[in-house]
């Protein structure tokens, strides 16, 4: 039993790291907010730099939903500066992870 106490133990640790990251992440992104092309394509670099940043902490059923409520996250927030951004022509954003 002993064992299985330390490896919970190691994976308590590897989950608080990967909240860690995941809570320090920090993307800047530009989009056209009046071009649906470009506002996805700035989604998919803040889920690309995620997962780059989350990549050796991958696997965990725990892990794997915090990295997907972050992704929501970010892509709510993205959408909610473009919309507030239409008579902007184009719009750079430093987003940090909402919680």
């Amino acid at each position: 039993m002993r064992e299985n106490a330390e490896t919970l133990f190691v994976a308590s640790e590897d989950i608080a790291t990967a909240l860690n990251l995941l809570e320090s992440i920090e993307v800047e992104v530009g989009f056209d907010s009046d071009d649906p092309e470009s506002i996805e394509q700035a989604i998919l670099a803040v889920e690309e730099a995620i997962n780059t940043r989350l990549s050796a902490h991958r696997g965990d059923a725990r892990i794997e939903s915090a990295i997907l409520r972050v992704k929501l996250d970010f892509r709510c927030a993205i959408l909610e500066q473009a919309s507030s951004n239409e008579d902007d022509d184009e719009f750079v954003s430093s987003i940090n992870t909402l919680h």
